[in-house]
């Protein structure tokens, strides 16, 4: 039953996460759908492999 409350309101938030990194979106809603919250650390993982393969390897792109 939370599945199923949690399913649309995780598509959409994988859709608007999705949108903002610019990464496609329908995969990520449907994986949302399926999945729920379980996606969310595969999100940011490919979130963070995407942003590598764009900016380079040897880029540092986080200075504190």
């Amino acid at each position: 039953m939370l599945l199923l409350l949690l399913s649309p309101l995780c598509s959409f938030y994988f859709f608007v996460l999705a949108r903002r990194a610019g990464l496609k979106s329908l995969p990520w809603v449907v994986l949302g759908a399926l999945t729920g919250p379980l996606a969310l650390p595969l999100f940011h993982n490919h979130k963070r492999m995407a942003l590598r393969k764009a900016l380079g390897h040897g880029l540092v792109w986080f200075k504190p």
